[in-house]
C-alpha cells in the first residue's frame, strides 16, 4: 500500500525536476527570432546553462526562464530530440509564420517531433 501512495508523489517530483521553459528573442537589429523551448525531459541545470542559449555569430538575444510557452505561436514542434541526445523538449515558434513548412519538416524528419499548429486545433 506504501508504494502505492508514494507513486503520485515520486512522480510530481520528476516532473517538478524537469518543468520550466526558456523565451528566447532576438535583441540585435538583424530579422527578429522569437521562440520558446518548453522542457520535457532535460535536467534543468543542463536546459537553462546549455539548452536555453543559442549559439548563432553575429546575433544577440534575450533569455527568460518562464514557467510555461505564451501563447500565440504559429507552430510547435512537441516532442523534439537532439541528435545524439535522449532529451526531449517542445519548441514554439513566434517570429515568422512564412517559415513553417521549414520548420515543420525539421520538427518531423531531423527532430522527431509532432508538428502542432495551435489554430488548427
Amino acid at each position: 500500500m506504501k508504494s502505492i501512495l508514494l507513486a503520485p508523489v515520486l512522480l510530481g517530483i520528476i516532473v517538478e525536476v524537469h518543468a520550466g521553459a526558456c523565451l528566447i528573442e532576438s535583441d540585435d537589429g538583424h530579422e527578429p527570432i522569437r521562440l520558446c523551448q518548453e522542457n520535457m525531459t532535460i535536467p534543468q541545470d543542463l536546459f537553462e546553462n546549455s539548452f536555453c542559449q543559442p549559439d548563432i555569430p553575429e546575433r544577440s538575444f534575450k533569455i527568460e526562464m518562464v514557467d510555461t510557452c505564451p501563447t500565440g505561436a504559429y507552430g510547435i514542434c512537441e516532442g523534439s530530440r537532439t541528435d545524439g541526445v535522449g532529451y526531449q523538449q517542445s519548441i514554439y515558434y513566434y517570429s515568422n509564420a512564412s517559415d513553417a513548412p521549414v520548420l515543420k519538416a525539421y520538427c518531423e524528419k531531423i527532430s522527431r517531433g509532432r508538428w502542432v499548429e495551435p489554430r488548427a486545433q
